[in-house]
């Protein structure tokens, strides 16, 4: 698909379609009020599932997949009776340590290489397939952000006990959320697996968390277009200016951020952040356009 592109374009495409994966997995929590940064580490589970399966066991590629994309499913079903009963900032640590422990899990497990990770991955994966699934993904969220399901969510985000009193079951729609998250985590973790070949657990640090979660802030949690907007559009900024510096590129996204949180809070797709664009463009055209005559008064040499 995207063959006119040279080979490192190319190539940076795909990371960006892989990692806007993983932006909606952060964004489906956050639209559920979850502040959980669990998303490496079920990216790291879905990494090593599909790496294990198609080097050790065998299997091929779109089976092993689907297991990647399955087995943090069940997983976060465990983890969120004891990670969303935090709140707050308890939460977000929870989470972090949540995503610490698989990552430690990983270098300490001989099924998984320890620390030398994986190599030769088979890459049966391509641009295409990373459309239709972004495509299929997109679909989705579009159909249950119109639901009353996505209803329920935005009630949730907005207001527990309110959304408890008017019958809604909080429990279960977060739940959900962070079920959903750990299976697009997966998904966006095997993806990038068998698109590299290679994978280590320092692939799944907080270097990936940050920009993540930045794409994600700045994109608002109203709808998913923000994120993912947000994403394309930063990512091929850091690619026209260069940007080789990870060090640089974090001290970047930090300033970013706290620009971001100082002047629009709810992010850019927040309607308060609209309605004020649209009352000072009001303001702008009224100044422009001069005084407007009062009712009932007739302009100097009208008849």
């Amino acid at each position: 698909m995207f063959d006119w592109l040279d080979p490192s374009q190319h190539f940076a495409v795909d990371v960006t379609l892989i990692t806007t994966l993983m932006v909606l997995s952060v964004h489906l929590v956050f639209r559920a009020g979850i502040f959980s940064l669990a998303s490496a580490g079920f990216a790291a589970i879905g990494a090593y599932t599909t790496a294990v399966l198609a080097t050790k066991e065998g299997w091929s590629t779109w089976p092993s997949i689907l297991a990647a994309t399955l087995l943090p499913s069940v997983l976060a079903v465990v983890f969120a009776v004891p990670v969303l009963r935090l709140r707050g900032i308890y939460l977000a640590l929870g989470s972090i340590a949540l995503s610490e422990v698989i990552v430690i899990l990983i270098e300490n497990t001989e099924l998984t290489n320890k620390t030398l990770g994986f190599i030769r991955i088979p890459k049966d994966v391509n641009s295409n397939h990373f459309v239709l699934i972004l495509a299929v993904v997109f679909a989705l969220l579009q159909l249950h952000a119109r639901s009353h399901r996505g209803r329920a969510v935005e009630a949730v985000r907005l207001d527990e006990r309110t959304a408890s009193g008017l019958g809604i079951d909080v429990r279960r729609v977060r739940t959900a959320a962070f079920v959903a998250s750990a299976a697009l985590a997966g998904l966006a973790g095997a993806l990038e697996a068998h698109h590299t070949t290679v994978i280590g657990p320092e692939n799944y640090g907080m270097n990936l968390l940050l920009p993540l979660f930045t794409y994600a802030l700045i994109g608002g949690n109203n709808h998913w277009l923000g994120p993912v907007l947000t994403c394309w559009g930063l990512t091929a900024l850091r690619h026209w200016w260069g940007f080789d510096d990870a060090n640089w590129e974090n001290i970047a996204y930090g300033v970013l951020l706290v620009v971001v949180v100082l002047l629009a809070p709810g992010g850019l797709t927040d309607p308060a952040l609209r309605r004020r664009a649209r009352a000072r463009l009001a303001r702008f055209r009224g100044r422009g356009s001069g005084p407007i005559p009062a009712p009932g008064t007739v302009e100097a040499g009208a008849t």
